[in-house]
């Protein structure tokens, strides 16, 4: 695969380039935080960004998308997702990881026209992390600070300007629109070196990550989940901002004539009182603590490889940190584990 080091001015060509031809989404600052957002102007582009508030899953699975129209005289039709040729820029290692996991489930397990049509259409240029947020943890779960796959081209900022590393066919095509110089052994062994120093400024981990199904399993009734249950707030801000969580309600919106309606899918959270409602007034899971443990053990136990076999044992959590981070009682994945592995 080619390898090609741009310097700074390269690189701004190079977005430029990318922009004439795709919608590029990229990481943008706004009121202090940062964003994936598509970009008009090459210097909205912030690639110095620790996190962003959402991840970019917005983009294959849109907050609130449209399913079926229904109209008054009894026809329906599908509503066509659009299908940009769209480029998301500056994708962290986590995030990536987690955008591989959604499609073992839209693409692979459960076929969803939607996720399949973006995804498709999608091109990705990955970014190595070199400053991790102090909640990250990708460096403990195996997906970051820097992916070794699922991306289409990967930049890592160097001392000469951005080292890039084509991934993919895809990849090849992208490098190509690049001005610079061949990349070589050095620029690799930079690269490698400054993973290394990233891999220091870690304050989270899990020390291991080892039999976690296991471990969640033989502690559902462990006290934690009581005690955290008495301060959680269940406002569900871990849900909406984790890129794997994947959950969703469907209703329909009448328009305001009543002359059709459209059958939407809405991303849902685990943690509110109504997701576990059933037939009669029943709740499978009523206590706050029972929905925490829920979130959790989804994300560190029984689900992403216990449920799809072929993440080869990973977990749903790809550790971003962003659920540590927005979290107002300062709830933390992995202080419950140390919990649990304490006894």
């Amino acid at each position: 695969m080619s390898i090609k080091v741009v310097d700074e001015q390269e690189f701004r060509l190079f977005i430029e380039k990318l922009a004439s031809a795709y919608e590029v989404v990229a990481p943008v600052k706004k009121r202090g935080e940062h964003v994936f957002k598509r970009i008009f102007d090459v210097g909205e582009v912030d690639l110095e960004y620790v996190t962003t508030i959402l991840p970019p899953k917005k983009y294959l699975l849109p907050p609130s998308d449209g399913l079926i129209k229904l109209k008054k005289n009894g026809e329906f039709e599908e509503v066509k997702p659009e299908a940009q040729r769209r480029v998301l820029l500056g994708v962290h290692s986590c995030d990536l990881n987690a955008l591989m996991i959604l499609d073992r489930v839209f693409l692979d397990h459960f076929k969803l026209p939607q996720y399949v049509e973006r995804r498709r259409s999608l091109l990705t240029v990955a970014l190595t992390c070199l400053n991790p947020s102090p909640t990250c943890f990708c460096a403990s779960m195996g997906t970051g600070p820097s992916p070794d796959q699922g991306y289409d081209l990967l930049i890592t900022k160097i001392s000469a300007g951005y080292l890039l590393e084509v991934g993919s066919e895809n990849g090849e095509g992208l490098i190509r629109i690049a001005s610079g110089r061949q990349g070589g052994k050095k620029d690799l062994e930079e690269k490698c070196k400054l993973i290394g120093e990233a891999l220091k400024l870690f304050k989270k981990k899990i020390d291991d990550v080892s039999g976690l199904p296991e471990l969640f399993e033989r502690n559902l009734e462990h006290d934690v989940w009581k005690k955290l249950g008495e301060i959680d707030l269940a406002c569900g801000q871990c849900v909406m901002s984790c890129p794997t969580c994947y959950c969703f309600d469907v209703s329909d919106q009448l328009s305001l004539d009543g002359s059709e309606s459209i059958r939407v899918k809405e991303w849902d959270a685990c943690f509110t009182l109504e997701f576990s409602e059933v037939a009669l007034g029943g709740n499978f899971r009523r206590d706050r603590a029972a929905r925490l443990r829920q979130f959790i053990g989804h994300n560190l136990g029984w689900g992403g490889g216990v449920q799809y076999p072929e993440l080869g044992g990973r977990t749903k959590c790809v550790g971003c940190g962003r659920c540590i981070r927005v979290c107002p009682v300062h709830i933390d994945l992995t202080e419950v584990v140390k919990t649990l592995r304490s006894g």
